[in-house]
C-alpha cells in the first residue's frame, strides 16, 4: 500500500477519484427529506423574490439557521438553472476543499505519505462521504471550521503566516453565518497556547496584531447581521425582532443548554456515532494504539489536534441535544492522526485483514439483501405496504443490491490499495446513479401533487386559478408543487391552523385543501374529500370548498402565506 502512495501523481489521482465519487449522480435526483427540501425551497425563494437578507420558507421567515448555506445554493441555482444540481454543489465543493486542506496540512506537518493516507482515511469515512453527497448544512460548516484549523496550525506550528492566521478568522466568520458553531477552531488555541508557554512552539507568533483576528471574524458576521440588526433595532420591525431573538438566542444558547429535540445521553457520540461513522481512522488508531502516545509526544501540532478533537466532542456531548453530524468538523483531524500512525509503521497485516473483512461483509450483506428483496415474498409485501411502493421498484432495488454486492466481492482478488479504492467507487457510484433514479419518485411528493392537479382540473381546467391550501405540511410539498400553495404557518398550533384553514377554504367557491387523513380536520365533511393516495407514508386527502361547514365557529386568526 505504501509503495503506490509514493508515486508523485497519487494525490492528483486520489483527488480525481474523490471528485468522481462525490459528484456522481448529481442532478439525477430531487431534494429528499428531511432537510434538503427546506434548504432548496429557501434558496429558490431567494432567487425568485430577490430578497436574500432573511431566509424565507413559503413566504414565511425561516428562523432556524443563518443564510450562508442557502446563499450558496441560490448562487449555483442562478448559475446552473437546476435546483437539483445547485443544492448539492456547495457540499461537494466544500468536501473537496476539506480533503485538499487535510492533504496540505498533513504534508506540511509530516510528509507526502502521511498526507495521502490521511486523505484516503477521510474519504472512506462514512460520515464524511454521506455529508459530501447530501444537501445538509454540516459539510459546509465542517469545511469552514477545518480551514480555520488549517490557518491556526500553519501559523503557530509550521511557519509564521499572518495570511493563514487571518484566513482562519475569515473562515470562522463564514462558518458562524452558516451555522453558529463556526467558532470551533477557537478551541485549538487552548493546546496551542499551552505548548507555546512550554516553549515547545514559538512564542513570537502571538503578537499584538493577532488581536485583529476576532475583529476580522466579527466584521464577516456583521456584513450579514448588521443590516438585520438595523431593521430590527433601529427600524423596530417586529417580524425581524422575532427573527433576531430566535437566531441569536433560541437557536444558539437555548438550543445548546436546553435542547427540545434530538435528546441523547452524554455518551451518544462515543458509543453510537464514532465507532460506526468514523470507523476507518478509528480502526487504525485501535490497531496502532501502542504507538499513539509516542507519535503525539513528538509533535505538538498533532497533539494539539488530538486535544482539539476531544474538546469538540466534549463540547457537543455536554448539550442534551445531539445529532451525529455535529461532530463532523473533528473527523479530518482524526484522519490526520490515523494517517500519521499508518505512515510510520505501514499497513499491517491486521489492518489489511480487518479492512478486507469489512468490505467483504458489506458486499455479502448487499447480496443477502438482494436475495430477500427478490425472493422473499413476505418481506416484499411488508415493504410495499409500509412504503407504498411497487413490486417492480423493489425488484429493481434488489438487482442493484446484487450488482453492488457481486462487484464488491470481485474486488477482493486484487491488491489491497486498488481493492479499497475500487470497492469504494462501486459502493458509492452505483447507488448514487441507478439507485437514486429508482428511489426518486418515492422520496418526493411529485406524483401526489400531480394528482391534486388532475382532480382539481375536473372542475377548473385553468391552472392559473387553481387555489390549493395545505395543512400539517413539510417543505417538499411547497417545493415540488407545480402551482401556488397557500399555507398557514410552519409552527402554527394545530387548532389555530385548523380554524384558519377552514375559514380560508370556505371563503371562495373553488378552493381545495390538502390535508393528511390523520389530521382529523374539524368543520369539514370528509365524505366529500378525495383520497389522493400516499406520500412519505401518509395518506393525503383533497378537500373541496363545498366540504366546509359554514356554520362552524373556530379560531381563525392564524397567519396565511402564499408560496
Amino acid at each position: 500500500m505504501t509503495n503506490i502512495f509514493r508515486h508523485e501523481r497519487t494525490a492528483f489521482v486520489l483527488f480525481v477519484v474523490a471528485a468522481i465519487i462525490i459528484f456522481s449522480g448529481m442532478g439525477l435526483r430531487d431534494a429528499w427529506p428531511p432537510d434538503e427540501p427546506r434548504f432548496a425551497l429557501v434558496a429558490k425563494e431567494m432567487v425568485t423574490s430577490g430578497q436574500w437578507l432573511i431566509p424565507m420558507r413559503g413566504g414565511e421567515i425561516y428562523p432556524d439557521k443563518p443564510p450562508f448555506f442557502m446563499w450558496s445554493i441560490a448562487l449555483f441555482y442562478l448559475l446552473t438553472g437546476s435546483l437539483s444540481v445547485a443544492m448539492l454543489l456547495p457540499n461537494a465543493i466544500a468536501s473537496l476543499v476539506t480533503l485538499t486542506v487535510t492533504y496540505r496540512l498533513s504534508r506540511a506537518l509530516a510528509d507526502e505519505n502521511a498526507a495521502i493516507l490521511s486523505m484516503v482515511l477521510l474519504l472512506i469515512s462514512p460520515q464524511f462521504l454521506i455529508q459530501a453527497k447530501f444537501a445538509q448544512i454540516d459539510a459546509l460548516v465542517a469545511c469552514f471550521v477545518w480551514v480555520g484549523v488549517y490557518g491556526f496550525v500553519r501559523h503557530f506550528c509550521v511557519a509564521e503566516s499572518w495570511r493563514c492566521y487571518f484566513i482562519a478568522w475569515v473562515a470562522m466568520g463564514l462558518g458562524i453565518i452558516t451555522k453558529g458553531v463556526g467558532f470551533l477552531p477557537l478551541f485549538l488555541l487552548v493546546p496551542l497556547s499551552f505548548f507555546a508557554i512550554k516553549k515547545q512552539l514559538p512564542t513570537t507568533r502571538w503578537r499584538k496584531r493577532a488581536l485583529l483576528g476576532p475583529l476580522i471574524m466579527l466584521s464577516v458576521v456583521l456584513a450579514w447581521l448588521g443590516p438585520v440588526l438595523y431593521l430590527g433595532a433601529y427600524k423596530q420591525d417586529p417580524i425581524i425582532q422575532q427573527y433576531l431573538s430566535n437566531i441569536l438566542l433560541k437557536q444558539t444558547a437555548q438550543r445548546y443548554a436546553n435542547a427540545w429535540h434530538h435528546i441523547e445521553p452524554w455518551y451518544y457520540y462515543a458509543i453510537e456515532v464514532i465507532p460506526l461513522f468514523w470507523f476507518p481512522p478509528l480502526m487504525v488508531m485501535v490497531v496502532k494504539r501502542k504507538q499513539i502516545k509516542r507519535v503525539l509526544m513528538k509533535s505538538p501540532a498533532y497533539f494539539s489536534l488530538a486535544i482539539w478533537v476531544v474538546l469538540v466532542v466534549a463540547f457537543f456531548s455536554f448539550s442534551p441535544g445531539k445529532r451525529g453530524v455535529y461532530i463532523l468538523p473533528a473527523l479530518p483531524a482524526v484522519a490526520m492522526i490515523a494517517g500519521l500512525l499508518l505512515s510510520r509503521d505501514g499497513v499491517s497485516k491486521t489492518i489489511s485483514i480487518l479492512a478486507r473483512s469489512v468490505t467483504l461483509l458489506i458486499s455479502l450483506g448487499a447480496i443477502a439483501a438482494a436475495a430477500v428483496l427478490i425472493f422473499n415474498e413476505q418481506t416484499v409485501n411488508a415493504l410495499m405496504l409500509r412504503f407504498h411502493c411497487t413490486l417492480s421498484m423493489i425488484t429493481t432495488l434488489g438487482a442493484i443490491f446484487f450488482l453492488v454486492g457481486i462487484m464488491g466481492v470481485s474486488t477482493q482478488f486484487i491488491n489491497f490499495t486498488k481493492h479499497l479504492i475500487l470497492w469504494l467507487v462501486i459502493t458509492t457510484v452505483v447507488p448514487s446513479t441507478i439507485g437514486v433514479w429508482v428511489l426518486n419518485d418515492l422520496r418526493t411528493p411529485t406524483q401526489l401533487l400531480m394528482r391534486v392537479q388532475t382532480q382539481s382540473n375536473i372542475i377548473s381546467p385553468d391552472i392559473d386559478i387553481l387555489d390549493v391550501g395545505i395543512v400539517s405540511f413539510k417543505e417538499q410539498y411547497l417545493l415540488f408543487a407545480p402551482f401556488s400553495v397557500t399555507h398557514f404557518g410552519y409552527h402554527t398550533e394545530k387548532d389555530r391552523e385548523n380554524g384558519t384553514a377552514w375559514a380560508w377554504l370556505k371563503a371562495q367557491p373553488i378552493r381545495y385543501l390538502l390535508a393528511p387523513k390523520d389530521y382529523l380536520f374539524q368543520c369539514v365533511n370528509l365524505d366529500k374529500a378525495v383520497s389522493l393516495g400516499f406520500a412519505h407514508r401518509e395518506e393525503w386527502l383533497l378537500i373541496p370548498s363545498t366540504a366546509a361547514d359554514v356554520e362552524c365557529k373556530l379560531l381563525s386568526d392564524g397567519p396565511i402565506y402564499r408560496s
